[in-house]
This record gives C-alpha cells, structure tokens and sequence, in this order.
C-alpha cells in the first residue's frame, strides 16, 4: 500500500496532468501506426490540389505528379541544360509533414477536452492543411537552394545538379534552409502544441498550474 501511495496524486492538479499524459500518450500508441500507415497516404492525396495552389505562392510551377509508390514530383521553373528539374518528395516525407494530424488529434481528444470539439475541428484542420502545404514549399526550395547556391550546403547535403538559372542571395537561401530544417523536424510538434493551446485553455492550464510553485 505504501509503494500505490507513494505513487499516487498528491494534488487533483497533478492528478489531472497525468490523467492527459496518459491518455495522449496512448491516443498517439492507437494513431500514429493507423495514422502511417493509411492516414496520411489518403489525406495527401486529398491534399494534392491545395498544395499545388499554395506551392505557386513559392514560385513553383505548382504541378504535382504521383510517381509509382506514392511519391510525388513537384514541377519547379529551374532547368538543367535546357531540361526542367523536377523535386521528388517520397512518401515517407510527405507522412512525417502530415504528423500534426494525429498529434493534434491525440493532444485536443486527452481530458480536460474542448468544451466544443466541433469548433476545435474546424479550426485544427484548416490550419494543419496549410503548414503542410507550406513545410512542403520549404522543404522544397530548402533542397533547391543549395542547387542554386553550393556554398550554402551543409555537410549533410550532396549537390549533384546545377542548375542553368542564377543563384540566390544569399540571405533568401540561408531563411529556406533553416525553413527546411524546421519544416522536417519541429514544425508538426509545434503547430498541434500552438492550436492546443489556443483551443483547449482549460487544458493547458491544469497542465501548467503549479509551474510557479
């Protein structure tokens, strides 16, 4: 009984924090397998027209070709010897720009919940629509970029293809990188906490209650 109550909630507080902690972690165990493996081929392929839309803002060609196993091909204005350079986005990388689906899902279904769930969901999912689109357009140039200004690649980046058009300044090139950089590693993770936050308040502030304490 000792080793229940040392493990126990010493506050309803703390006993709602990990009540959410619980309850999202588990959400994500159920999603993120369904998610991968069949969510977000079926919402990118939805998503396709709205991303070629919004691609146009980056001064691409905004045409989108679905290659054999789910790639895409995205049409850029950039040519090779007079050949134009197309950007192949596996699918591998579209379902990591599509994360926010389910951990926005995971965070807003935890207790304390929305006290409007439907509004929630209208908000939420226009919102992931367009960062998907846009980490699209930034991982995009973030690849071409370097094409266009070798200089600028890091180690970890291979230019193999140069490009026929001039190279970008240099400030432009070094904002896509870093875009890109954010786009394939935080920016899921931030917009499902950003719209958490702003349409659960109750939520957040079980969660962080005691942090002045």
């Amino acid at each position: 009984m000792s080793l229940l109550s040392r493990f126990a909630a010493r506050t309803p507080e703390e006993a709602a924090r990990r009540r959410f902690g619980v309850w999202a972690g588990l959400a994500l165990v159920v999603l993120l397998p369904l998610w991968w493996m069949w969510g977000a081929d079926l919402v990118a392929g939805l998503l396709r027209p709205v991303v070629g839309l919004v691609l146009r803002l980056f001064g691409l060609t905004g045409r989108i070709d679905v290659l054999e196993g789910g790639d895409w091909s995205i049409g850029t204005y950039l040519t090779q010897g007079g050949e134009p350079i197309n950007y192949g986005m596996s699918k591998e990388g579209l379902r990591r720009l599509l994360l926010g689906f389910p951990l926005t899902l995971a965070f807003l279904s935890a207790p304390p919940r929305p006290v409007r769930p439907w509004r929630a969901a209208a908000i939420s999912i226009p919102v992931l629509c367009l960062v998907f689109a846009v980490c699209v357009g930034l991982v995009v140039w973030g690849e071409l970029a370097p094409m266009l200004a070798p200089d600028l690649a890091g180690a970890a980046m291979t230019v193999t293809t140069r490009p026929d058009q001039p190279p970008l300044p240099g400030f432009v090139s070094q904002i896509v990188i870093v875009g890109r950089a954010i786009a394939l590693s935080v920016a899921t993770l931030i917009t499902a906490l950003i719209l958490w936050a702003a349409l659960n308040p109750a939520g957040m502030k079980t969660l962080v209650a005691e942090i002045k304490d």
